[in-house]
């Protein structure tokens, strides 16, 4: 070989080591220094070993490569876990390799596939010990699946091998996980620091949600308890990540490129901010729930106020009582039979007797208002207030001489410091109730606004059968609602056990959302 041959094939073999290492730190480069954000859509490579595993919807998970076979992060939403096998597949590696699964936490986005997958390769499952009762018997519904919809799925009894306690340190092949317990999203959330190839790699499940604007997974500590959030948990868990060193890498359950969304390399700067944000946020919960009660109307009896109850949920319908020292006024008679029986067991657990005559606020004068109304007048003397336009139709129902009278007239009385707000001219006479009480304006409505979610927003929009006449009268309705600034809201019905204490925005938000389906419907034909 001459010299120059030499001198050539060595250029040769240095440019494509060049080249390899080139493409090797380029793909660290492009999730690291260029900020470049996670896509929740797409199967990437976020480093050499380490892949996100988009396309599975609505969260993401993601695949470790060990020496010891394959670890995953979540298992995304689908109980065959087909479509997580394809992405897998599509990165040219077997998901027959799996050795161990690491749930973040209890929904169904992110453990859906983890019992299947465990059965088809044997990979041991490792949850947060506070998940494994909820796992193990695959339910309730609402602990899997939050206040989402999410038709065509359900829950499933997913065997958890390990329980984890927090701060253990799992070796499996050339990779160490750390594990961080991370309650507050749910009660058993947990984090994972990967520790591969010299880097440390956060996969924070749904503790921090995605990355960029709103980042952080609080939503569920501002719902009732049976979804499993909690403001006081998730406060501690906050201040225990701060002061964690910046990892270099922070893998999100929901990796979105919208909303702001920024690389998964955080600055100590951005790590800290972050955390600040969310401190406060849950400092200002926890103490708004110690000082106000978590006034959650969730089936469970509460005093929201002095002399002020929820006696929790008949038939569907919440059942409040205002106590004077000569008066209790309930608000609405729903369910039929048995309702007597039911207020009557509730109050007692408050002390509290029935006195006569019972007064009933009607915030309508449908079936839904009044069928209780029977119920009640067997055993006690009943007072009915009604809208205006609802008192004939009352009277009707009820026996002749019954007492039925006008809110109007209830103002006049003086029993109890109230405002009407006739909310329409509709057939059912709907109204609300502002009442001032101990220091607080509280109102009592009917259907009229609804607290939207994915359901309720169904509901809503089927309320306008007749469409531009009925949409007028509801947008009139909130228009006057508007006009009132509660403290306290107490709907006819609660959407998943929502707080009853009203803070910042809250009750403007309630009505803006109310307003948009509204108008959206009156755009029909």
């Amino acid at each position: 070989m001459t010299r120059t041959g030499g001198r050539k094939k060595w250029l040769v073999g240095f440019v494509v080591l060049l080249l390899a290492v080139s493409v090797y730190f380029g793909s660290t480069r492009l999730f690291t220094d260029l900020k470049v954000p996670l896509l929740n859509g797409a199967t990437i490579t976020v480093l050499p070993g380490i892949h996100l595993l988009g396309g599975l919807g609505p969260a993401a998970a993601y695949v470790v490569e060990t020496s010891d076979g394959l670890v995953l992060i979540d298992t995304g939403l689908d109980d065959d876990a087909a479509r997580l096998k394809a992405e897998i597949a599509k990165l040219g590696l077997d998901w027959r390799k799996l050795r161990a699964i690491f749930l973040t936490h209890v929904h169904g986005d992110h453990c859906g596939g983890a019992e299947r997958l465990r059965a088809e390769t044997g990979a041991r499952i490792y949850a947060g010990q506070a998940e494994v009762p909820i796992l193990s018997a695959g339910k309730p519904r609402e602990a899997f699946f939050s206040t989402f919809r999410m038709p065509g799925h359900s829950p499933h009894p997913t065997t958890v091998d390990v329980e984890l306690r927090g701060d253990e340190q799992i070796t499996i092949g050339d990779i160490t996980i750390r594990v961080i317990d991370a309650p507050g999203h749910t009660t058993g959330s947990a984090c994972y620091l990967v520790k591969r190839a010299g880097r440390k790699i956060l996969f924070s499940g749904d503790v921090i949600y995605r990355l960029g604007e709103k980042p952080l997974g609080t939503y569920s500590a501002y719902l009732a308890p049976r979804y499993r959030g909690d403001a006081e948990a998730y406060l501690a868990t906050l201040r225990k990540l701060r002061e964690f060193p910046v990892p270099d890498l922070v893998l999100p359950g929901h990796p979105n490129a919208s909303r702001g969304a920024q690389s998964p390399r955080l600055s100590a700067t951005e790590w800290t901010a972050m955390f600040d944000a969310g401190i406060h946020e849950m400092e200002q919960l926890a103490s708004r729930h110690r000082s106000n009660g978590a006034n959650f109307l969730d089936g469970q009896p509460r005093q929201l106020l002095p002399h002020l109850y929820y006696l929790g949920d008949f038939r569907g319908f919440c059942l409040y009582c205002f106590v004077t020292s000569s008066r209790l006024f309930v608000v609405n008679a729903p369910g039929g039979e048995g309702l007597n029986e039911f207020m009557t067991s509730r109050l007692r657990e408050f002390d509290v007797e029935i006195q006569e005559p019972l007064t009933v606020l009607l915030t309508a004068v449908s079936e839904n208002e009044t069928a209780g109304l029977d119920d009640l007048r067997e055993r006690h003397s009943l007072q009915i207030v009604a809208s205006p336009d609802g008192v004939e139709s009352v009277r009707k129902r009820c026996p002749p001489g019954a007492d039925v009278i006008s809110v109007t007239e209830l103002k006049q009385r003086g029993w109890i410091p109230v405002t009407p707000l006739p909310l329409g001219a509709g057939a059912t006479a709907p109204m609300a109730y502002v009442v001032q009480w101990e220091g607080r304006t509280v109102v009592c409505s009917g259907r009229i606004p609804v607290m939207v979610d994915q359901q309720s927003r169904e509901e809503l929009a089927l309320l306008f059968p007749e469409l531009r006449r009925d949409v007028q009268e509801y947008i009139a309705s909130l228009r006057t609602l508007l006009s009132v600034k509660p403290d306290l809201w107490l709907p006819a019905i609660s959407v998943n056990g929502q707080n009853a204490n009203l803070y910042d925005d809250t009750w403007r938000t309630i009505l803006e959302r109310n307003y948009r389906i509204a108008s959206e419907r009156g755009q029909g034909p």
